[in-house]
Parts: structure tokens; C-alpha cells; sequence
């Protein structure tokens, strides 16, 4: 369905631009096929699954928020009222940024919202002021009719969550991105954003710090554990101890199996290891589920190597295929695409990145408009 949607727009699309059917040549050539077989394949992007799916627990978010939140805002924090909104179904728009979540809660008796990124780039991104600006102007989209009845918007504070490796070197105020003339600079202060982001780094954090409880410090420790390569044996043990020592254990056993896989994924374990840890952290009623999965693992393993080679070469292909359609797709709008965008677009990898991107290149208004996509 979301193949044959994507196909009649740009057929309907067509019509409106001259340039635009050969755009469709090149969307279905390098494109839609890689639509399809996303629909059938894994997400690659475990990391963005697990923390959504764990951020999502209201759990996890209480002990979040009161682990990286000043200690002056906790008293004021009604948390009977805490609401966890995946960002997706707030405005079609947001669609995209299905790994982000949205905390809604009462703090001194108004509403608050913490919009939570997760940062998968594994280098600070120099326009994330930008990023998130956007963001909340779409969030804040979905409250029209209460500001349109007299009502104010509530208060959005951007949340972005960095595993690393390594600190935030970039920008983290819009106000650093925006070029203002000296000699206007005071008169023109009062129209300038200011929008900046709430960071938490994690690289570098020592695991008791990552969160009071148990069960946000097992995620906050695989992500950051992930990132900075050091998912071994005993990082892999101290995971799963803290995930089964969360005192509410029906909330732990909502993600054990998916943080389960997730580090038997990114880690090289041994199976002695594994035993080891099943033996020595799991419950005596979980393990044989824990082992079981463990050895689907393997299977899937000894599987996909015997394909490896061939597939690395043919995704690969098919990722080029996407770039160069992208680029393609702009230089037939704007004749030359700078060499600046075109290195941003060729470490782009994720294929759904790309897909929303050559969409971008077909409608954007200039290059400046595309460029905020990245």
C-alpha cells in the first residue's frame, strides 16, 4: 500500500512539473524497489527500535527525567500525570521521526512537554538547533485550535539524548547559526530565535550516573555501552543484572527480550559467555526464553554469513543508487548542486533517509530548503 501511495503521488506530480518525469524515472529506478523491500526486511536501526520502544515505558521516562533534570524542577513534577506520546501520531509530519517520544506532564501545575531525541549520528550534527525548532513549530501545530479559542501553547523543552563516542563539539542554540550585523545587532536582538535543546551525553558518564534506576541505567548503559565499542562480556552482564534487579518487574520484562537481542546483536559474545550470564543474572522462570533466543541468534547468524558478502555488495549498490538519485533529482531542478551537499548526501546510508530526501529534492522551493532536511 505504502509503495503504490508513493508511486501515484509522484505520477499525479508529473503533471505539475516539466522536469519531474524524468525525477520519476529515477525515484523508480533507484527507489521504490528499496521501498519494498523495506517493507519486508529488519530495520537495521535496532538502536532507534530499542530506545523507543524502552523510552516509551512510563517507567523508564520517570526515572529519566529525574535522573537528567535539575533538582529544583523535581518537587514541582506531578508525576501521576506523566503521558508518553510516540511523536509520529502527533502531526503527519513528524511521521518521519518515528524513534522519537513525547513526555507529557504537569509541572507546577502546567503542562509541560519533553520531546526526547535520540541522536544516532555518531558525530554531533552542526544543525540540530535547526532540527529542533522545526520540530517543536510542528508540535506546537497540533494546539491551533486552543490558541485560536484564546488558549497559549505549551512549553516544549527539546531533549537530546547523545551516546557518542566522544563529547558535543557543535552548536546548541539556533541564535549561533543565524548571522546578525553588528551594527543592527541590538535593535534586531528582539527577532531573533533563540531555540536551544536540553543535551545529555553519555559518553564518558560512569554507569551509576546513567540513571537512578535500574531500569533506565540498563538502557542508558547499552546505548552508551553500543556507541563507544565496549558491549563485552562484563558491560553485556551489568546490562542484564540492572534490567532483572528493577524492583517493578512486569514494567522490565516489557523490554527484556528486545534488549536481550539487542545486545547479543552488537556484541561478541562467546556461548560460554552467554551461558554464563543467563546463569548467573536471569531468573530461574526466564532463562530457557533467554537461551532460546540466544540460539535463534546464532542460527540467524550462521545464516546471514553464508550471505553476507553478497548482500554488503548489493545494499551498498543500492544505496549509491539512492544518492545519485538525489543529487540527480536536484541538478535537474537547480542545474549545480554544491560539493558541501553533495558529501552531506553521500554519508547519508539509511535508506529511508534517502527515500524522504529524494522526496525533498522533487518539491523543495531552492537548495536552502532541501538543505534543512539534512
Amino acid at each position: 500500500m505504502r509503495q503504490l501511495q508513493v508511486e501515484r503521488n509522484l505520477w499525479e506530480y508529473r503533471f505539475r512539473s516539466p522536469c519531474a518525469e524524468r525525477m520519476l524515472s529515477l525515484f523508480l529506478r533507484g527507489g521504490v524497489a528499496i521501498v519494498r523491500r523495506m517493507s519486508e526486511e529488519k530495520n537495521p536501526h535496532s538502536h532507534d527500535r530499542i530506545f523507543r520502544h524502552a523510552m516509551s515505558l512510563p517507567l523508564v521516562a520517570r526515572q529519566f527525567l529525574e535522573t537528567w533534570m535539575p533538582a529544583a524542577f523535581l518537587p514541582l513534577v506531578d508525576w501521576s500525570s506523566l503521558h508518553v506520546e510516540k511523536i509520529s501520531g502527533i502531526n503527519v509530519s513528524l511521521a518521519e521521526r518515528r524513534e522519537d517520544v513525547l513526555y507529557r506532564i504537569k509541572v507546577a501545575g502546567k503542562p509541560v512537554s519533553f520531546y526526547i531525541l535520540f541522536e544516532h549520528q555518531s558525530f554531533p550534527v552542526r544543525i540540530m538547533p535547526l532540527r529542533v525548532n522545526e520540530y517543536i513549530g510542528l508540535i506546537w501545530q497540533s494546539h491551533r485550535v486552543e490558541i485560536e479559542a484564546g488558549g497559549t501553547l505549551p512549553l516544549v523543552i527539546p531533549v537530546v539524548i547523545y551516546p557518542g563516542p566522544g563529547k558535543w563539539t557543535a552548536v546548541r542554540r539556533l541564535r549561533d547559526l543565524i548571522e546578525i550585523p553588528a551594527e543592527i545587532a541590538e535593535w534586531a536582538s528582539s527577532f531573533v530565535p533563540d531555540c536551544g535543546f536540553f543535551l545529555v551525553e553519555l559518553s564518558g558518564v560512569q554507569w551509576e550516573k546513567l540513571a537512578d534506576g535500574c531500569l533506565a541505567r540498563a538502557v542508558m548503559g547499552a546505548l552508551q555501552s553500543e556507541r563507544t565499542g565496549e558491549m563485552k562480556f562484563q558491560e553485556v552482564q551489568r546490562i542484564v543484572g540492572d534490567l532483572f534487579a528493577e524492583p517493578q518487574r512486569e514494567e522490565a520484562l516489557k523490554i527484556a527480550n528486545h534488549l536481550w537481542r539487542y545486545l547479543l546483536q552488537h556484541s561478541e559474545l562467546q556461548s560460554r559467555e552467554v551461558c554464563e550470564i543467563v546463569d548467573s543474572t536471569i531468573p530461574a522462570e526466564q532463562k530457557e526464553k533467554f537461551m532460546s533466543t540466544a540460539d535463534i541468534l546464532r542460527q540467524e547468524g550462521r545464516q546471514e554469513g553464508r550471505q553476507e558478502g553478497r548482500q554488503e555488495g548489493e545494499q551498498r549498490g543500492q544505496i549509491l543508487a539512492r544518492q545519485q538519485a538525489v543529487v540527480e533529482a536536484l541538478e535537474i531542478r537547480f542545474d549545480r548542486v554544491p560539493d558541501g551537499l553533495r558529501e552531506e548526501i553521500s554519508h547519508i546510508s539509511d535508506s529511508a533517509r534517502l527515500h524522504v530526501l529524494l522526496r525533498a529534492a522533487i518539491r523543495c522551493a531552492d537548495l536552502e530548503s532541501f538543505a534543512k532536511e539534512l
